[in-house]
């Protein structure tokens, strides 16, 4: 119980952020582009998130070598699908560079500490079931 409980708080601040992002929308404190700058540098790392907790998900039960693989080699697949929806939104969307470089890194930073904490809980999880 314990570690869903950790698992919910971690989520907080992701949904604190979107709640933040529409209240200021949608009584106009923020124009339209910055909107689209903050809310498309989240999208962007919550879709990477995804896929790395599906990686986890997916190779955890296997064998080390090939946990690795899925994991690591994940990871540089990811990293490239960022770098290419990255360049993509600041070529043909109308984004702010600032706001939009500096949301997408601050959350996907915080992710990858969520996606250590996962593998951290699920590790630790094993451990205890096969004592």
């Amino acid at each position: 119980m314990k570690r869903n409980r950790n698992i919910y708080f971690l989520g907080v601040i992701p949904l604190l952020f979107c709640v933040w992002l529409l209240i200021t929308f949608y009584s106009s404190t923020l124009d339209p582009i910055q909107f689209y700058s903050l809310f498309f540098g989240f999208i962007f790392s919550t879709f990477n998130f995804a896929l790395g907790v599906l990686a986890i998900h997916f190779g955890f039960e296997k064998s080390d070598k090939i946990f690795l693989i899925i994991v690591f080699g994940g990871l540089v697949v990811r990293l490239f699908l960022m770098l290419i929806l990255i360049v993509i939104a600041l070529e043909f969307l109308f984004v702010r560079l600032n706001s939009f470089i500096f949301t997408t890194f601050i959350f996907y930073f915080y992710y990858l500490i969520v996606e250590i904490f996962i593998l951290n809980q699920k590790k630790n999880f094993i451990i205890k079931t096969k004592q």
